[in-house]
């Protein structure tokens, strides 16, 4: 054994352990391995530097600021509906992952999981379980539907290059769907049965302010581009949001609570809810949706565009939208000696005095049922406001407040461009279905055209780009390459042939799948298929076996890396926004790559003769 090889060996050790122990992150860990390789020789330096400039990692970063788009208009809304309907709680998994199985059968996985990523955690909150039950199913499902085509993945094309290369006659377009296809179904339907027994329930920030009760107060104001209108509380969908209740409606001076399922609702009514700060933040970005001006009559509404006679359907005397000017919801709590104290919200004169607005208010161990207006103010109470960017950091040693915190993703949604972020989106997916070979080219064209056209700022785009999924792919490209540049992964396949060859065809065949599925779980899926389509050109030889049913058998079982986060590029992409452990993917995926393995071996066995025909 050569130098290369055992540290190639041992360093390969280390990963598998280091993301046992998730003492570090797996960013770290695979970013270490790298600098071993390099320090050791192993690996040259601008060998190691080439996964941080690959077409995958530059691809993903542009599609990130192609969701952040979709995100900042709404139009994430839109195309949730459109793809995945309105699930609901107890909605099956299989009705959520069999859309996405099926546009990867004719899309490239990782774009296809970038997108669904940020409408999976969504969908998460509506159906009230954790992102973490459904991420590694979404990521698995895209990795399923990529092998019913010869589009589907990557690592098709590298094993039919691979045959046209020899003169054979490359496959066809669905070949490869008289295994992809049953394999695909078994698999879904695994996932649906076993994925929520199997995957971590983690609770969530949603989760522990139920648990604790932290229910603020809101109203908000229909407006005439609300969707809503004419719907019944049940139809529009806020009888299902978590933590959420809808406990009364203002409409023309006379207040309706409780509130019937069946109750219609119209242009110019105040909705009153009770809910966590999480799903109260969600409101917000509902089209037609709008907080209301807790402020005198007289107060400065220059500005925001509006005034009291452009308020449709809203009597002069009644409450009155106030279209959010800032940039940033943020949780700020009253100090004892706040000149807030002991002063009526609309008092308060908390616009002009902080230059924010007051969204909800929330007091411990009260249920606050009168208006929002006419709260006065106690130390202790939680408000959250609508400011600026820079509001934390201005107001965060001030002695008016306790605690002052930003939260996340809360800038204003853009409804206007929705439509715009929709065309945006749809452009680069046709664009890289159709111009595969310009993938990275589309997808920055997509980027830049979200900010051109004003669909995201460049500062929400930066912030939206992950940049420790980036880093974990680019690093595993590295140490990967290690596997193959010094004959590690030759080893490995080598030992495991000689001890199967005297067994016969079905035996080399499940050999081949075996080995492939190993080294796909450790190597990238276009090296596995790559290094496996030479040496099952050797091995046919040998054997006098047809080399094409063993080829089919490489290009499927290459993409089946279910068992590790770094088997497959969407595995290490869901892996820090579903907080998975490695063990996580253990023990879920061992199963599932057992039950594909084997389903692979027994349909090629009936559908291809193994032997070479004369």
């Amino acid at each position: 054994m050569s130098f290369e090889l055992i540290v190639t060996l041992l360093v390969l050790l280390g990963v598998l352990l280091g993301l046992l122990q998730e003492r570090i992150s797996a960013e770290v860990v695979m970013v270490i391995a790298l600098l071993a390789l390099v320090f050791t020789g192993v690996v040259p330096v601008k060998k190691a530097m080439e996964g941080f400039a690959n077409e995958t990692i530059i691809t993903l970063g542009a599609l990130f600021v192609v969701a952040a788009g979709l995100q900042t208009t709404g139009a994430i809304e839109t195309l949730n509906s459109l793809l995945l309907g309105r699930p609901k709680v107890g909605t099956p998994i299989f009705r959520l992952i069999a859309p996405v199985a099926a546009l990867s059968g004719f899309m490239n996985n990782t774009p296809l999981v970038a997108f669904f990523l940020p409408i999976f955690v969504n969908t998460a909150k509506k159906i009230k379980v954790s992102p973490s039950q459904l991420l590694i199913p979404l990521s698995y499902a895209s990795i399923l539907g990529g092998t019913c085509t010869l589009i589907g993945t990557s690592t098709n094309l590298t094993v039919n290059s691979e045959l046209l290369r020899r003169g054979d006659t490359g496959f066809g377009m669905f070949e490869l769907s008289w295994v992809g296809i049953p394999v695909t179904l078994v698999g879904l339907l695994y996932l649906s049965l076993f994925a929520k027994r199997l995957l971590p329930n983690k609770t969530d920030l949603l989760e522990y302010a139920e648990a604790h009760r932290r229910e603020y107060t809101a109203e908000l104001m229909v407006q005439s581009t609300c969707p809503l209108i004419g719907k019944t509380i049940r139809q529009s969908g806020l009888r299902e949001l978590p933590g959420l209740y809808l406990y009364a409606i203002e409409r023309n001076g006379d207040r309706l609570s409780p509130v019937s399922p069946k109750e219609q609702i119209a242009l110019g009514d105040l909705l009153v809810f009770s809910g966590v700060i999480s799903t109260v933040v969600d409101l917000q970005k509902i089209r037609g949706l709008m907080p209301v001006d807790h402020h005198d009559r007289e107060s400065d509404l220059s500005g925001t565009g509006w005034s009291l006679e452009s308020m449709e359907g809203v009597a002069p005397t009644g409450p009155r939208a106030a279209p959010r000017s800032g940039t940033k919801l943020c949780e700020v709590v009253v100090a004892p000696g706040s000149p807030l104290v002991g002063r009526s919200v609309k008092d308060a004169d908390f616009r002009t005095r902080y230059e924010a607005s007051i969204i909800a208010v929330y007091r411990a161990g009260e249920k606050l049922s009168q208006k929002i207006g006419q709260i006065v103010l106690a130390p202790g109470d939680s408000l959250l406001i609508d400011a600026a960017e820079d509001f934390p950091k201005r107001w965060r040693n001030s002695l008016d407040f306790v605690l002052v915190s930003g939260l996340d993703d809360t800038a204003p949604v853009d409804h206007r461009r929705a439509w715009m972020a929709l065309g945006i989106f749809l452009s680069v997916v046709v664009g890289m279905t159709f111009f595969s070979k310009m993938s990275a080219i589309v997808a920055i064209t997509g980027a830049v055209v979200m900010l051109l056209t004003g669909c995201v700022t460049t500062r929400h785009a930066y912030r939206q780009i992950e940049m420790s999924v980036l880093i974990l792919i680019a690093a595993a490209l590295g140490v990967s390459s290690a596997l193959d540049s010094s004959g590690a992964a030759e080893w490995i396949a080598g030992g495991f042939l000689g001890v199967v060859e005297p067994y016969g065809p079905i035996a080399v065949l499940a050999a081949v799948v075996l080995i492939t599925g190993v080294l796909t779980e450790l190597l990238s899926n276009n090296a596995t298929a790559a290094l496996m389509s030479v040496l099952v050109y050797a091995i046919a030889d040998k054997m006098n076996m047809d080399v094409r049913p063993l080829l089919i058998a490489v290009t499927l079982t290459a993409s089946y890396g279910f068992a590790t986060p770094i088997g497959y590029q969407t595995n290490l992409m869901v892996l820090n926004p579903g907080g998975y452990r490695f063990k996580d993917y253990l023990r879920i995926g061992i199963p599932m790559d057992i039950i594909c393995w084997t389903m692979t071996i027994l349909i090629i066995a009936a559908l291809w003769p193994l032997a070479k025909t004369v």
